[in-house]
């Protein structure tokens, strides 16, 4: 099994930092068939060889996944693709306007 743990800072209301790790949730089920659910600010999820739980807080979002056996030898392909998404969807959208 591996690892992965990622905490990210981001400057967004909370409302809107809850709605995007929702979004990047339900484009995990429709991509990769993953299952989740809030438990309070924490969602968890659960696919074939991988679970894991996104933790929402005022500042950071942390990041916990367990890989199963035949996922843990891509473990950096995917850890890189998630910091990708995530900062993607944790982009301020203010950031990207042009002004």
């Amino acid at each position: 099994m591996a690892n992965i743990h990622i905490k990210q800072q981001h400057n967004l209301e909370h409302d809107e930092a809850r709605k995007r790790v929702e979004e990047i949730a339900r484009d995990l089920k429709k991509k990769l068939n993953a299952d989740y659910a809030w438990k309070g600010e924490s969602l968890q999820f659960k696919r074939s060889g991988a679970s894991g739980s996104i933790d929402l807080s005022d500042e950071f979002i942390e990041l916990n996944i367990k890989l199963g056996m035949l996922l843990a030898p891509m473990k950096g392909k995917i850890e890189s693709a998630i910091k990708e998404k995530l900062d993607l969807a944790l982009q301020d959208k203010q950031d990207t306007k042009f002004t």
